[in-house]
């Protein structure tokens, strides 16, 4: 019994948080939609009422009157004619309609303004995020957070508001019973109260199932992210079979605690019509050998009954369904609490203007460590100058530190030892934003809308001019080929650029760089999936850049290099070279293994730059 209590406290607990959130959320609208449901509970219980003088002027004429059942404490009789009573039940029932049409339409407004404020919130939540604190959650659960978390979140909106109905309709029968038979009205009461009694353990299971669904369901989304986003491999590699036997397994689960779950709910409906049915015949035969209630009175009475016990049972369904979903509310106010403590710094309107890059971006013993991992540092005093307007290679192994060097270079890591200067300002949490805004970024993954070149060129820049689109074209040698293209700026690429060539791909994806005029142009690797020919050329294109934009380079492969004004070789977190590539390349350093390596395994072909070796 002990450890019940605290369970249905949180559950409790639960619910008035989520209810409160609604109320707050919402603010007038969700008193205009409580007083819409009282409405239209009103109008349907009135005319049950109206029921009562129906049946006594049956046999009347239409002239003859009959009293409407008022009750005890309202002074006086109110007598209503057949032809008002039949007028009054029609008008109650068509404004009754009307209610209803009128309040289901402003709650789908109401609860889907609220799933759509909660969704931006996240997305919002999730862009404000640290990046160190980002990169350490999946993307697959983030995704869930934002599709599934959130839809679950509408169901128990939903379901707060159906229990309200469902409350408010039962509180204005109970009414209507007490008017017509207060004993029979008490004794149908405490039967209700008694059957959601009895259904006090499904409740409970409710909100454990709830929790194990949210565990399920993430799974079911991580294993079907992680086989679509390695499909090809999974297919090369005949692992579909893995993948289908984890899906499998976790589906077997998701089904049988949906069985496990259907199977008590089940039989508390069963229990609840038994108890219901045995209600209504207990007091029918109550009301006409013991209470003497007259043909009128018992027959609205049992239009009420009839009525009320179903009520009881939408209730236990409706909270079972609430304490089922309001389980991923907590989650997802967890992970905003969350998002709010690893968030960095805002923008402000009236920060200082980020700073402009005309000498150089020098780094001074920066040192960075991943939290977890072996607690190495990813960067040990990291001392580097990247000057402006110049390309810089930045080379080495893999997790010699080289995408964590370009991240704290972007503002997108704060450095835990040592200084970035942009000019001789530092770069600090609070104007990283700002900095971030005078970056473009070329990934080795680079993607693109399923929409026209012009609309992939806008998309960090949405006022950007034709004009401004050609020139970006004419800097990443990208112009002559989308000329050619059957409509020019206006021609569909197809999903992730499918229409074109990798190396047109790459263009386009360095021309949207250019498109932002940027004084810093970080190439990630972004030539790593093309052919030499496509290598060369793209080099060429960012040689042409030169003296324009600030390039900094991550690369491994020997045409990129060799475009670099100069060359920065890191090795387990340290540079280990710093130089000239054509000084360089006649060494033995990192450089030098480099030329080495590329030349004794494929041919220099005839377009690729020279080496001076």
């Amino acid at each position: 019994m002990s450890a019940r209590a605290p369970s249905r406290s949180a559950d409790k607990g639960a619910i008035l948080r989520f209810v409160r959130y609604l109320a707050a959320g919402s603010g007038r609208r969700f008193t205009i939609a409580l007083v819409m449901l009282v409405m239209s509970g009103l109008t349907e219980g009135i005319s049950i009422l109206l029921v009562v003088p129906l049946l006594s002027l049956a046999g009347k004429g239409a002239e003859a009157g009959a009293d409407l059942p008022l009750p005890g404490w309202v002074p006086g009789e109110l007598s209503i004619s057949l032809g008002m009573a039949l007028a009054g039940l029609v008008g109650l029932i068509a404004l009754q309609g009307l209610f209803s049409r009128r309040k289901n339409i402003y709650l789908a407004d109401l609860l889907f303004d609220l799933l759509n404020r909660l969704r931006l919130e996240l997305f919002a939540a999730i862009g404000a995020l640290r990046w160190d604190a980002l990169v350490r959650r999946r993307p697959s659960d983030l995704h869930h957070l934002l599709t599934a978390d959130v839809e679950r979140v509408y169901t128990a909106a939903m379901a707060v508001m159906m229990l309200l109905q469902t409350g408010i309709l039962l509180a204005i029968y109970l009414v209507v019973a007490w008017i017509i038979a207060p004993v029979m009205m008490l004794t149908a009461g405490g039967l209700g109260l008694i059957i959601l009694a009895l259904l006090a353990p499904l409740r409970a299971r409710a909100t454990r199932f709830g929790r194990e669904r949210t565990t399920n369901k993430r799974d079911q989304y991580r294993t079907v992210s992680e086989y679509l986003g390695g499909l090809k491999t999974a297919r090369i590699h005949g692992a579909e079979g893995a993948y289908r036997a984890r899906l499998a397994a976790n589906l077997d689960k998701v089904h049988a605690e949906a069985v496990g779950y259907m199977r008590l709910t089940s039989l508390g409906m069963i229990l609840s019509q038994v108890v219901s049915a045995l209600a209504v015949a207990v007091l029918v035969y109550a009301g006409i050998r013991w209470l003497g209630m007259g043909l009128p009175e018992l027959v609205a009475f049992l239009v009420l009954l009839m009525r009320i016990a179903p009520r009881f049972t939408t209730m236990q369904t409706n909270l079972q369904q609430l304490l089922g979903e309001v389980t991923v509310f907590g989650d997802v106010q967890r992970f905003l609490a969350e998002c709010a403590a690893e968030a960095e710094p805002p923008l402000l309107e009236s920060a200082a203007p980020p700073p402009v890059l005309t000498q150089a971006i020098r780094c001074d013993a920066v040192r960075y460590a991943y939290t977890g991992g072996d607690g190495r540092p990813a960067l040990e005093h990291l001392d580097c100058i990247i000057p402006a307007g110049a390309i810089t290679a930045l080379i080495g192994p893999s997790g010699s530190g080289k995408s964590t060097a370009a991240d704290l270079l972007c503002g997108l890591l704060t450095p835990q030892g040592g200084t970035i200067h942009i000019d001789g300002h530092a770069l600090t949490p609070e104007s990283a934003r700002a900095w971030r805004r005078q970056i473009a970024y070329v990934p080795q993954d680079h993607f693109l809308l399923p929409g026209t070149v012009a609309e992939n060129l806008r998309l960090s820049r949405s006022q950007a001019s034709e004009a401004e689109l050609w020139r970006a074209l004419e800097g990443a040698g990208a112009a002559e080929f989308v000329r050619a293209l059957s409509d020019g700026l206006d021609t569909q690429l197809g999903e992730n650029g499918s229409r074109l060539s990798g190396g047109q791909r790459q263009r386009i994806a360095l021309a949207r760089a250019l498109v932002m005029e940027p004084q810093l142009l970080v190439l990630d690797e972004a030539t790593s999936a093309l052919d030499w020919e496509s290598q060369a050329a793209f080099a060429r294109s960012i040689a042409a850049l030169r003296g324009k934009v600030t390039v900094l380079v991550i690369a491994h492969r020997l045409s990129m290099v060799a475009a670099a004004d100069h060359v920065i070789a890191l090795n387990k977190g340290r540079v280990v070279e710093v130089g000239r590539f054509a000084e360089l390349a006649r060494g033995a350093g990192p450089v030098g293994q480099l030329v080495a390596a590329e030349r004794s395994a494929v041919p220099t072909p005839p377009s690729e730059p020279a080496v001076q070796a």
